[in-house]
């Protein structure tokens, strides 16, 4: 398990760096066992809004990524990660058991964390006519 973007691979972490949008914050990354070789493994990217998935073999590069809000599923099973999308499931084994459930946990406590756009209740979007009242006869501040 990665716990900042310092500690990925060089090459990932360029990656993801480019991948961040301004006001999203990495979480927590982990490396699958998919690859022939550990360079070419899948690097699963927890930010606070996406799951990122990372994958470079030599010069190129593949890469995806959900909004949590879109992931229908996020569980661990036998330490096995199975992500499931409305269109497909996919599923990532790890060389410590207990990572896949510690991915679960980090995507899990920041769909907890999410909230609505504040919403600023003074905000009215109907026009007001020039004796302080709305078109609906309202009296307005």
């Amino acid at each position: 398990m990665y716990q900042s973007v310092e500690r990925l691979p060089r090459r990932v972490r360029k990656r993801v760096r480019s991948l961040l949008m301004a006001d999203e914050r990495f979480v927590t990354a982990a490396t699958a066992t998919d690859g022939l070789l550990d360079r070419w493994a899948t690097h699963l990217v927890v930010t606070d809004q996406r799951l990122l998935l990372v994958k470079l073999v030599g010069f190129e590069s593949s890469v995806s990524g959900v909004r949590l809000n879109r992931l229908d599923a996020c569980r661990a099973e036998s330490g096995t990660l199975r992500l499931a999308f409305s269109y497909d499931t996919y599923s990532y084994g790890f060389d410590d058991s207990e990572t896949a459930g510690e991915i679960v946990a980090a995507v899990e406590r920041q769909r907890d964390d999410e909230t609505e756009p504040a919403t600023d209740p003074a905000l009215d979007l109907r026009p007001e006519s020039e004796d302080g009242e709305d078109e609906t006869g309202a009296e307005t501040e």
